[in-house]
C-alpha cells in the first residue's frame, strides 16, 4: 500500500480498475470501504446497477407492445349488437380503425338512432331511391360544416367539368302546395286503418320490449267509450288517433300514428282534433303514455301544453315510459 497516496485518490483509482474488469482492490480495508464517500453522486457505486438503470433485479424496463389490428382478429364485428361490451375497443392504445369500426356498429344497432319516429314530421324513407340507381352515381348536396347547398350551389356543382350551355334550361316549375288533410271520426275496423295499426305495431316493436308496449287492439278502439279519428289526404288514410273516455271527466289518448310519407304537421292536427272531441264530451283532463325513445313525440306533447306526471290508471312505473296530462276544462 502506498501510504503517500491520499485515500480518496486511491479509492477512485481502485474503483476504476474494478469497473474495467480487474479484481477488487486488496489494499483497501473493510473499514475504508464502509466509510468511503459516494463519489458518483449518491448512486449505488455498482457498475452493473448503473448499466441496468437502477431497475429492480438489475433488469432494464420492458417496453409495452403497441396494439395492432392483428390483436383484434378474434372479434366478429358483425356479431356485435346494442348490448355488447365495447370497453375493449375504447381502451387506451386501441388502433383508431378498430375503435371506429366497433363504435359504428354500436351506432347502427341503437334503435334510438335507427328507428323512425311517427311524429318526426320531416323524415322520409329514401331507401328505394338509394338502391334504384347504379352504384357510385348517387350524389348528395350536403356538405360537412355547410349543411345542404342552396339551389345556386347545386347548379354550380353540377356544371363542374361540363361544357357551358349556350342557352340555359328553363327553371322547373315550383311544386304546388300539398293537399289539405281532412280529419274525421271513423270506425277503426276497416282495412286502411288496419294497415296503419300494423305499421305502428312494427315501429313500436323496434323501439321497446313487449312489456313496455301498451298498445290496444281494434276491439278497444271500437268500444262505446272510444272516439277514433282518421286523417286523410286525397281520400287516403295517412294517420289516426284515439281518445278513450273514462270516469269523472278523464280521457286517455291512444294509437297516435302518422304514415312516414305524410309527416309534416299531421300529428299536431290529429292531436288538436282529439282535444276538440274531448271537450265536446265534457272531458276535463287528457292523459297519455309514450316512450322515452320517441323525442319527436315528446316534443310535440310538450309544445302543445302537456306536462309530465307519474303513472296513472293501470300503468306501472317503467324507465321506458313517460306520462303526460293536460287540463282542458
Amino acid at each position: 500500500m502506498n501510504e503517500e497516496e491520499p485515500f480518496l485518490k486511491r479509492w477512485s483509482r481502485r474503483k476504476a480498475e474494478a469497473k474495467d474488469g480487474g479484481a477488487p482492490p486488496a489494499d483497501v480495508s473493510p473499514a475504508e470501504t464502509a466509510n468511503a464517500p459516494a463519489v458518483d453522486g449518491g448512486r449505488s457505486g455498482s457498475p452493473q446497477a448503473e448499466e441496468a438503470g437502477d431497475q429492480p433485479g438489475g433488469q432494464p424496463p420492458e417496453k409495452k407492445r403497441e396494439l395492432t389490428e392483428a390483436d383484434f382478429a378474434d372479434v366478429d364485428f358483425e356479431a356485435l349488437n346494442y348490448h355488447s361490451d365495447y370497453g375493449r375497443f375504447t381502451a387506451p392504445g386501441v388502433p383508431e380503425s378498430i375503435k371506429r369500426r366497433a363504435l359504428q356498429k354500436l351506432w347502427t344497432t341503437d334503435p334510438i338512432f335507427t328507428a323512425a319516429d311517427p311524429f318526426q314530421d320531416y323524415q322520409g324513407d329514401y331507401t328505394d331511391a338509394a338502391v334504384g340507381v347504379p352504384a357510385g352515381t348517387l350524389k348528395t348536396s350536403y356538405r360537412i360544416g355547410r349543411g345542404f347547398m342552396t339551389d345556386e350551389d347545386v347548379a354550380a356543382w353540377e356544371k363542374l367539368g361540363k361544357p357551358v350551355d349556350e342557352a340555359p334550361a328553363a327553371p322547373a316549375a315550383a311544386p304546388g302546395p300539398a293537399a289539405a288533410v281532412a280529419i274525421a271520426a271513423e270506425s277503426a275496423d276497416q282495412p286502411e286503418v288496419h294497415a296503419l295499426l300494423v305499421q305502428s305495431d312494427g315501429y313500436m316493436a323496434g323501439l321497446y320490449p313487449a312489456e313496455s308496449n301498451h298498445l290496444v287492439d281494434v276491439a278497444v278502439l271500437t268500444a262505446p267509450n272510444a272516439r277514433f279519428l282518421v286523417a286523410r289526404r286525397d281520400a287516403i288514410a295517412v294517420g289516426c288517433g284515439a281518445l278513450l273516455l273514462g270516469a269523472d271527466g278523464e280521457a286517455e289518448i291512444k294509437r297516435m300514428f302518422v304514415a312516414p310519407e305524410a309527416r309534416g304537421g299531421v300529428g299536431k292536427q290529429i292531436l288538436a282534433a282529439l282535444e276538440a272531441a274531448a271537450k265536446a264530451d265534457g272531458v276535463r283532463v287528457i292523459r297519455l303514455e309514450t316512450g322515452v325513445r320517441q323525442p319527436e313525440a315528446l316534443g310535440l306533447y310538450r309544445r302543445c301544453g302537456y306536462t309530465e306526471r307519474g303513472p296513472f290508471g293501470s300503468y306501472e312505473k317503467d324507465p321506458l315510459s313517460t306520462f303526460f296530462e293536460k287540463w282542458i276544462g
